[in-house]
């Protein structure tokens, strides 16, 4: 069964979009946003606050919390989380997942601890990616810094203290709605065995063709094509049958 996670950016508790982790342009209010795809039968929704870690603020307490009052479908939070304490106000406020980048470079041990105490199923890893040369490099703290891993190296270690899912962007094609890069989402779930939520670069439903119809990925996280209207989420999974 197929995923179709709503995307929703945030800085200063506004929801933007950029190209490419940059050049951010407001789209609209993240309440009003939230309620819309709702009603247009969004699977999923994700709040991601892309500053935080710059600003020291975590996402309003106050607007999640009145999300989380309107909605039926999942909530996902991510962004500045760095302490189990905020962690567990966020599930006290209905929360159902928070995910993790930066943090997971810095305190692997909390991690693993927290896998332990909650499950597996309510942390995503986060992981960005850029292509140098043959290799993917996975970025940290909104895509500003370079980490020492490469994905594949990176995944492994995750894998090993227990993490279950992993949502991975390609930064290079981030709002460019060309398509995905195929390649490395086929070749991690073939030779890991992970689930993975996909992000960066649709464009159509036939980007979505071959990782949904012939390798079996179930997860797509999705920005740029709804805030832009070029495809409803109403539609998609009818689309998506035809196909």
């Amino acid at each position: 069964m197929i995923r179709i996670i709503s995307c929703l950016d945030i800085k200063n508790n506004y929801v933007v979009k950029g190209i490419k982790f940059k050049k951010l342009k407001k789209i609209n209010d993240v309440f009003f946003l939230s309620i819309n795809y709702l009603k247009k039968k969004i699977d999923e929704i994700t709040l991601l606050d892309i500053t935080a870690n710059y600003t020291k603020k975590s996402l309003s307490k106050k607007i999640i919390k009145k999300i989380s009052k309107k909605i039926n479908i999942p909530l996902s939070i991510g962004g500045g989380i760095n302490c189990l304490l905020i962690i567990k106000k966020y599930f006290n406020i209905g929360t159902d997942k928070v995910i993790i980048n930066s943090f997971s470079y810095k305190k692997i041990e909390i991690i693993k601890f927290f896998f332990e105490f909650y499950g597996t199923q309510a942390l995503i890893i986060s992981i960005d990616i850029k292509k140098k040369k043959k290799n993917f490099f996975t970025y940290k703290n909104s895509g500003y810094i370079k980490s020492n891993f490469l994905l594949l190296d990176w995944i492994i270690i995750l894998k090993k203290i227990g993490s279950g899912e992993f949502l991975i962007t390609s930064i290079d094609k981030d709002g460019i709605c060309k398509g995905y890069d195929i390649k490395i989402y086929y070749f991690l779930k073939k030779i890991l065995k992970i689930l993975i939520i996909i992000s960066g670069g649709i464009g159509s439903i036939n980007d979505i063709y071959f990782l949904y119809k012939k390798c079996s990925f179930n997860s797509f996280l999705i920005a740029s094509i709804f805030h832009k209207n070029y495809l409803k989420p109403i539609y998609f999974k009818k689309y998506i049958k035809i196909l």
